[in-house]
């Protein structure tokens, strides 16, 4: 009975033991954020804008189309009855109606 208590029972203390002190870890001492000037993708720009050559991944690519998505203004919707600058009354009573 106790090899069955340590065997189940002591990975999962175990574990909870490590998660509790990383949490606390974080906690206590938290990420400090970049200064803006050495953020990669502003630095990334500043080096394309001066007219250097500079590498890219797939994860900068992603990145700058994000940044781009959100930059963007949002467009009006049309649909069958005409155009709308929000969102459609039918959409509002439909989401209203499906609520939780």
């Amino acid at each position: 009975m106790l090899l069955l208590f340590a065997t189940l029972i002591g990975p999962i203390l175990f574990f909870l033991f490590v998660w509790v002190v990383a949490t606390a870890y974080r906690l206590y001492f938290p990420e400090q954020p970049l200064p803006y000037e050495k953020d990669p993708v502003v630095v990334r720009e500043k080096a394309t804008a001066s007219g250097e050559s500079v590498p890219v991944g797939l994860r900068e690519i992603r990145a700058d189309q994000r940044r781009y998505q959100r930059q963007k203004a949002p467009e009006s919707y049309h649909y069958a009855w005409g155009g709308s600058d929000g969102f459609p009354e039918g959409w509002r009573e439909d989401l209203w109606r499906r609520r939780n």
